[in-house]
């Protein structure tokens, strides 16, 4: 027991036991929340989303792309909320090709999205290897460092403004599953599809709906992860966040 006391004194320590402990965890947290409430979203209605990884790395890229090649564009003041806007519409629309194959052909949920995964993971190596490779990074694999009016705002240590958008999340989504029509509609759907069919609940629809919010979630976290952590997009944003967001 001793032993066991003093592991565990030291993993508290370790992850809590000052105040940069507590904000690495804070940044590892932050990406495992917003893809743990994305695939929540899923397997609510017992669709098997095995693709939050790619989700998110496919939001991490379109939030590059828009830092790095639409800041002429844009006004300062509204590329942040630019960046963090494409990071979730890629999310969610590369969610929605397993969930379109799904409800409209009855393609399997759990090989396409975890197909798509690599997909995402190789292309953003290929952009950041190749023709977004920063010409004056010395030779180093990733972009140039976003301006900083895409960064995302610090809270304390390294935890970014991420962690708001995860507990605004999670609070939202206990409100649509426990107090709206959709959230008890999606709980039919998982439970009883025919049930579901006989009360008249769109399910095909329902399906796109739920896969778009739960790869929008995931989108989020990969801008988060981009604009508030590592400021570019480069090796080592694919740690499987996505993965463990599924335990």
């Amino acid at each position: 027991y001793k032993r066991q006391i003093t592991t565990y004194a030291a993993m508290y320590r370790g992850a809590f036991g000052s105040s940069y402990a507590f904000s690495e965890t804070m940044v590892k947290a932050i990406p495992l929340m917003l893809t743990g409430l994305g695939v929540a979203v899923a397997f609510r209605m017992r669709f098997w989303n095995i693709g939050a990884e790619g989700q998110f790395v496919f939001g991490a890229i379109a939030s590059a792309g828009v830092a790095l090649f639409m800041q002429d564009f844009i006004p300062q003041s509204l590329l942040l909320p630019a960046v963090i806007l494409a990071g979730v519409i890629a999310g969610a629309l590369w969610a929605g090709i397993p969930a379109a194959l799904k409800a409209f052909i009855g393609v399997d949920e759990t090989l396409t999205s975890l197909m798509l995964n690599y997909v995402a993971i190789l292309y953003a190596q290929y952009l950041f290897y190749g023709p977004w490779r920063d010409p004056e990074g010395y030779g180093f694999p990733g972009t140039a460092l976003f301006p900083q009016s895409a960064w995302l705002p610090k809270l304390f240590g390294r935890a970014h403004f991420g962690l708001i958008f995860a507990i605004i999340a999670a609070c939202i989504l206990w409100f649509v599953f426990n107090r709206t029509r959709w959230g008890f509609e999606l709980k039919i759907i998982g439970e009883n599809k025919t049930a579901a069919n006989y009360l008249g609940i769109k399910i095909a629809r329902n399906i796109l709906f739920a896969l778009l919010l739960s790869g929008g979630l995931s989108g989020l976290a990969g801008a988060s992860e981009v604009a508030g952590v590592s400021r570019r997009l480069q090796t080592g944003l694919s740690l499987g966040y996505g993965y463990t967001a599924i335990i």
